[in-house]
């Protein structure tokens, strides 16, 4: 028996109702047991710190209670396996024991990063990972760096091993690990990749030997491709909107997560706290000139010399134009990166890597990474608007129909424990998303329903034991 769309439609609230006194006592169940680990849902904030930052952002400027790690960049590794600091530099400029003290004394980690922009700059890791003496005397002087300098762990980015490479980097890669697991004291080890699984890496064979792995989200788009586009957008562009489509946050995290054995709790996502200045004419249009890097802080001095600002709801990132028409600037801004973090936490991924702490320093704040540190290490989900609303409601999903993604809002008068579930038609359950006290305001959690069927759910909002439920259309 066939049952028309309206008629479909119009019932929604009557099924969702008629399981409203029996999920309210599982809520209350499960919010029992659960509320008291709520704070060890917290993500890790890693953030890379470049040494030749000391001038412009000195280590006393660093918001320390808003990261859990620093990744001090970069150290070269030289063909035989001993260290260098970058070309035209000196030891003495890499070294920074002031802001490693400065760390530790804020209860945060600092690992030292090994290579950068791969061979292209004449790094050897090829050959240190072919030759069984260079593998050991690269592994050991890692040891050795690390317990002279204090450093807490090694982050290695080699970025593009190629085929040939495979086997060989996971030789050098468990040598590191078994060097530093000789130290006596802890060091982690971890590595920066780019946002796509290259044919140099094994991570089956990885996986047990990284404590992380930094997956490279961002650099989609620049001076490297043909049209204009997002450094790190959220999801791939609208069909037809370009022929050169990059890639984006979730084709690159859903590849890792289906086509890799590494758990979601050990990918780190990748956030860039800058963008690029195109010569375009507009968002996806032929680039005519070069794309120079512009940090977050210069964006907003763009924006506030006059440039238009604009968001794209499909790839759910900023952009400025200027008055002329020549020229976009795609960029990162408190409202993408919240974004980022909510889609984060509902993949359950283990943290984020940030390329780099200063590029956000406007004024004497950093607003990209207080908003990072906020949105995956609170209890809450997103919150857009910090006005508290007058009463409690549950408003309805957009985009509905939705194809896979919509944003689920809802409004709290005042602080409350929150739950969030997803039904389908037959009341059974297909997704939790909230289950933890929240602070009063409007929030809104996003849905994925990319494994689900084309259909009709409900969405039941349990508030201080009130219930409320709204039905949605997932069209494939």
């Amino acid at each position: 028996m066939k049952l028309s769309m309206t008629r479909f439609r119009s019932s929604a609230n009557e099924v969702a109702q008629r399981y409203l006194t029996l999920l309210n006592v599982i809520i209350a169940v499960v919010f029992a047991g659960s509320f008291s680990n709520s704070q060890a849902q917290n993500k890790a904030v890693v953030g890379y710190y470049y040494f030749w930052d000391k001038s412009a952002f000195p280590y006393t400027e660093i918001e320390f209670n808003k990261v859990t790690c620093i990744s001090h960049a970069f150290i070269v590794p030289n063909s035989d396996g001993t260290l260098s600091p970058e070309p035209g530099a000196t030891m003495s400029d890499y070294l920074y024991p002031q802001m490693i003290t400065a760390a530790h004394s804020a209860n945060v980690k600092v690992v030292v990063t090994v290579g950068g922009y791969g061979d292209g700059k004449g790094y050897g890791f090829s050959s240190i990972a072919a030759g069984a003496t260079a593998r050991a005397n690269f592994a050991g002087n890692l040891k050795d760096f690390c317990l002279q300098y204090d450093y807490d762990g090694v982050d290695i980015d080699w970025e593009y091993p190629g085929a040939g490479d495979r086997a060989n980097f996971v030789l050098m890669m468990r040598a590191v690990h078994d060097s530093l697991a000789s130290a006596g004291r802890n060091l982690s080890l971890s590595a920066a990749v780019p946002g796509y699984i290259g044919s140099g890496y094994d991570f089956g064979a990885l996986d047990s030997l990284l404590d992380w792995v930094g997956v490279m989200t961002y650099d989609y788009y620049g001076s490297w491709t043909s049209v204009s586009g997002f450094v790190s957008p959220l999801y791939d562009p609208a069909p037809g909107a370009t022929t050169d489509n990059e890639g984006s946050i979730n084709s690159s995290m859903t590849q890792f997560l289906q086509g890799t054995t590494i758990p979601s709790s050990k990918l780190f996502m990748g956030l860039a706290f800058y963008g690029y200045n195109f010569q375009a004419a507009g968002l996806y249009k032929p680039r005519t000139g070069a794309a120079p890097s512009v940090s977050y802080a210069n964006a907003v001095a763009y924006q506030n010399s006059g440039w238009t600002y604009h968001w794209d709801d499909v790839s759910k990132g900023p952009y400025l134009t200027d008055a002329s028409g020549t020229h976009i600037i795609t960029f990162d801004d408190t409202n993408s990166i919240a974004l980022k973090c909510n889609y984060l936490k509902n993949k359950n991924l283990g943290g984020v890597i940030i390329w780099r702490l200063g590029l956000d320093y406007v004024s004497g704040s950093q607003p990209l990474l207080e908003t990072t540190w906020k949105k995956l290490n609170t209890p809450t989900a997103i919150v857009f608007q910090p006005n508290v609303p007058d009463r409690t409601s549950a408003l309805q999903n957009f985009p509905n129909p939705f194809n896979p993604i919509t944003v689920i809002s809802y409004k709290l008068s005042a602080n409350s424990h929150v739950g969030l579930k997803i039904y389908d038609v037959l009341g059974r359950e297909v997704g939790l998303l909230v289950n933890r006290i929240e602070n009063a305001g409007l929030h809104e959690v996003m849905f994925d329903a990319t494994k689900l069927s084309s259909g009709v759910y409900f969405y039941v909002l349990s508030i201080n034991g009130k219930s409320f439920s709204k039905s949605m259309l997932y069209l494939k």
